[in-house]
């Protein structure tokens, strides 16, 4: 089974087998769509991105250039992830979120809507955040919807959880194995369950920018 293919993309675009592109997508130059990945409708990915076999852009997905996007990872719609950024294996998007650019969200993890990760965080596998303070199912009160949010440069080790309406300050560094109950400070040091500030990050280790 060849590609289907439902909008008009450029000459050095390359989709490949069994994969299918929906109407309304602007897709940038020397864009390569793997095998088996779906791009739902009104998808927009910049030029030289690359989208791994079986991931799946629900629809109304924006990625910037020279992005990668990791098999079998699901976005969903209202996704804006920037330039330079890597969605890892496995990984899923719920939406109506924003990544930066030159961000790296890795293998196996949860992003929840309503979120902002600005640019160059660093987010190792099997990370989870949550974004509701209580567990609506099947109760009869409203959800509430507190989205954390990840500022520039933040580092965050493997097997992290981060609790709804939590902040990550600039460049703070979260080790493995962290719950994350309450704001971290810019350029802090944070650990435990619950994680707490145990130094801060020395000025070698610094974006400067």
């Amino acid at each position: 089974m060849s590609a289907i293919v439902q909008s008009d993309l450029p000459a050095s675009v390359k989709v490949l087998e069994y994969s299918i592109v929906r109407g309304g997508c602007e897709v940038g130059e020397d864009v390569v769509i793997g095998p088996h990945a779906i791009i739902g409708p009104r998808c927009s990915i910049g030029k030289g991105t690359r989208i791994f076999p079986f991931a799946h852009l629900e629809g109304e997905v924006k990625i910037g250039s020279f992005s990668l996007v990791g098999t079998h990872a699901n976005l969903r719609p209202g996704t804006k992830i920037g330039d330079h950024s890597v969605f890892g294996t496995m990984s899923q998007s719920e939406g109506m979120n924003k990544i930066g650019s030159h961000v790296t969200v890795h293998t196996n993890c949860h992003i929840t809507q309503g979120v902002e990760i600005e640019d160059w965080v660093f987010i190792a596998p099997f990370f989870v955040g949550a974004n509701t303070p209580r567990i609506v199912h099947g109760r009869d009160y409203p959800m509430e919807v507190k989205a954390y949010r990840v500022k520039y440069g933040a580092r965050i080790g493997i097997d992290v959880s981060v609790m709804p309406g939590i902040t990550i300050g600039r460049e703070a560094l979260i080790g493995a194995g962290s719950l994350v109950t309450k704001d971290i400070p810019d350029f802090a040091i944070a650990f435990g369950r619950p994680a707490q500030v145990h130094g801060e990050v020395p000025e070698s280790e610094r974006l400067h920018k």
